[in-house]
């Protein structure tokens, strides 16, 4: 195990927690929360606010090469509960933001960053390829009304579920004025994005670590050992952007996010929001081309940060 000083010189970890479905929003958020609190750190929230369509994504098992092995080797029954495998399918799906509106609200009051992660995720990271400029518009209207409506105000970050995007949802995150993206995968600083044959005017903030359902049950990877394979893979002197979900560190691995806390503690290590990240980055950050392709342990295809960044 690491201890204080064995990372010199490690920088900052923003914790990126993307909130996908009710009962994440329900009953993830609140903990995520209580365990921020005792840590005394500040992370950014990216919530989903429209019909909870979980049970649609089966049909990612015929679709996704390794969907069904990562379901299994994450034990996503535990994760996610039997109702939510269910929503949109033969039980209603719950409006997130209208029925968890005070769990949602509690996240601004403890004066943590949020932004939009979705209206409907399982629209966009199942059929986000295949929707036009119209529908995509409609999407991401329909979660910064509903978002405007919970917080008082439009988004001011948007970060795309499972990393999905396309060069027509880059146009339409660009045309809509948010002062960062998290829509990529690399270990790349933030950035502006070639994409469709433009730069955007909107900076991207990398997700620069796996998460937890990608490493959980790979190359010998367990709950026990996860921690230090993890905090091993730190950069010393880099910004690092790890993605943690309500729905796994929230719930069914709360431990090893509480884990995690300790050990940022233990090593000195600051951890902060995407945001204070992309303020930083903004002024002097180069422009990189995204590509598209897949990173290990995740089913389907992600956007990466490629570079040249010039």
């Amino acid at each position: 195990m690491e201890r204080a000083g064995d990372l010199e010189g490690a920088a900052r970890v923003a914790l990126k927690i993307d909130v996908d479905t009710f009962r994440g929003t329900r009953d993830g958020v609140p903990a995520l929360l209580e365990d921020l609190a005792a840590a005394g750190v500040r992370a950014s929230f990216f919530v989903t606010l429209g019909p909870d369509n979980s049970g649609r994504a089966v049909l990612r098992v015929f679709r996704r090469r390794g969907f069904l092995a990562k379901m299994l080797r994450t034990n996503a029954a535990r994760m996610y509960g039997w109702r939510t495998a269910l929503y949109g399918t033969l039980l209603p799906a719950p409006e997130i933001g209208r029925r968890c509106r005070a769990q949602l609200a509690a996240v601004q009051a403890a004066g943590h960053e949020v932004g939009l992660h979705a209206w409907d995720h399982v629209a966009w990271q199942d059929r986000l390829e295949r929707l036009p400029r119209a529908a995509i518009d409609t999407q991401l209207d329909r979660g910064i009304a509903a978002f405007a409506a919970i917080f008082g105000g439009p988004p001011r970050a948007f970060a795309a579920p499972a990393w999905c995007c396309t060069d027509e949802a880059f146009a339409a995150l660009d045309a809509r004025g948010f002062d960062y993206l998290s829509v990529s995968r690399g270990a790349a600083a933030p950035f502006y994005p070639r994409a469709g044959g433009r730069t955007l005017a909107t900076l991207e903030v990398p997700t620069t670590l796996p998460t937890l359902d990608e490493e959980l049950g790979r190359e010998g990877i367990t709950s026990a050992n996860y921690m230090d394979r993890l905090v091993a893979r730190y950069r010393p002197g880099q910004d690092e952007v790890l993605t943690v979900h309500a729905e796994t560190e929230g719930l069914a691995y709360r431990c090893l996010f509480q884990q995690l806390l300790r050990r940022h503690r233990e090593l000195g290590i600051v951890t902060c929001t995407v945001g204070e990240l992309a303020a930083e980055a903004r002024a002097h950050a180069a422009a990189g081309d995204v590509r598209y392709g897949e990173v290990p342990g995740r089913a389907g295809t992600v956007v990466l940060a490629a570079g040249p960044f010039t």
